[in-house]
């Protein structure tokens, strides 16, 4: 019964949400959003089946935060702040696990929905098949939808992601966005919310467009002083002892455990180019992962076409890139530098990229605004996200 009180509350919340949306960001079509939010449900349903028919962590997350009675004894890093995250809900309000998996993917959807959104309002598309944009066609790719479907890091870092992108797009009026999204990245996993602070570090660094000078260095010292606060922290936290991960024996330790499983490869025996191919673009109908790696290979073959088209037109129009994209370029290539040290089993390495593959989408995006599919974003209107 509370997983129809839960679906009934999210469908009047995201048709208030979707006409806002439509209202504020004019370019967007509700039937398109509607599409977003259709596909997302289909997928939790998908990833639901999957679950219950699998050791899924997502139940584990449930039974455990079910079990507990002290809300407040969550609010640590790491797996803790998701038993954190979900305790309201579990806890609070009594949900099934039905119930709070639909929550939870609702939270991935919002995700999707944001960076979407955020893509927009910065590269703008022209339709190119069925009359559907790039940057739709981009945002209903299965494997985004699918892992931010659950009780888990996977709906919640994105998340969390998804609003600190949106607020550094504009960010002398989303300071409240930044905050809060960092503040979710930095709970659920540190190393992640680093690798954001050193982005923007070098984002502005090496750009003088698309942050005004007033702005730059504030940003620039601000991001210098979390760097140093938090390094300590970080460090204990992955349990490595310098910021030389690739020699690190903790993590090397964690590559060689996730390998030993069905799917699971050596990556301790590749090189760095191999190990960032992997995880970005494995697995290849070579593999030979069943009917699921089968399908999953049709997406990466197109992150491979896409890789193609980002070296192509990039490296010509750098130059002309503003340092909000250099930081989503830096975002990417460092997020998924880090998570592929340690991802030593493919099935794995599908799960974890979905979270960055959103910010190549973006630069991908930009790359294409030179070619003829792609136009400069239209002039909003007025009214944004405060």
């Amino acid at each position: 019964m509370d997983i129809l009180i839960v679906i009934l509350l999210i469908l009047l919340f995201n048709a208030y949400l979707i006409r806002l949306v439509a209202d504020r960001f004019p370019v967007h079509s509700p039937g398109y959003l509607w599409t977003l939010f259709i596909f997302h449900f289909l997928m939790t349903i998908a990833y639901t089946a999957y679950a219950l028919s699998t050791a899924s962590d997502s139940i584990s997350y449930y039974k455990v935060t079910a079990a507990s009675t002290d809300w407040l004894s969550h609010l640590e890093t790491g797996t803790e702040f998701i038993h954190f995250l979900a305790w309201p809900f579990v806890s609070g309000l009594g949900l099934s696990y039905l119930a709070t998996t639909i929550v939870f993917s609702y939270f991935g959807y919002l995700a999707i929905l944001y960076l979407y959104v955020t893509a927009c309002e910065n590269v703008s598309s022209k339709p190119v098949l069925l009359g559907m944009s790039l940057a739709e066609w981009l945002f209903l790719l299965p494997n985004l939808h699918f892992w931010s479907s659950s009780i888990g890091k996977g709906s919640s870092i994105l998340f969390g992601l998804s609003i600190f992108i949106f607020g550094l797009s504009r960010v002398n009026r989303r300071f409240f966005w930044i905050l809060t999204g960092g503040l979710i990245v930095f709970f659920i996993r540190p190393h992640i919310f680093f690798t954001l602070v050193v982005s923007i570090m070098l984002g502005l660094l090496i750009t003088r467009t698309g942050i005004k000078g007033y702005l730059r260095w504030p940003l620039l010292i601000l991001s210098a002083l979390v760097f140093i606060y938090l390094s300590d922290s970080v460090l204990a936290f992955t349990e490595v002892e310098s910021f030389d991960i690739t020699s690190s024996n903790a993590l090397s330790k964690r590559a060689a455990d996730l390998g030993k499983a069905t799917s699971g490869v050596n990556i301790q025996e590749y090189g760095l180019f191999m190990k960032m191919f992997t995880f970005w673009f494995r697995p290849l109908f070579v593999d030979g992962m069943g009917a699921f790696g089968f399908i999953v290979s049709f997406e990466n073959a197109a992150y491979l076409v896409m890789f193609f088209f980002v070296i192509k037109e990039g490296i010509t129009s750098w130059s002309k890139w503003n340092g909000w994209f250099r930081i989503c370029l830096f975002i990417f290539l460092l997020g998924s530098f880090i998570l592929a040290q340690v991802t030593g089993n493919l099935g794995i390495a599908i799960r974890q990229k979905a979270q960055f593959m959103p910010f190549f989408f973006i630069v991908f995006l930009k790359a294409m605004s030179y070619r003829n599919q792609v136009v400069q974003p239209p002039r909003l209107s007025v009214h944004r996200y405060t």
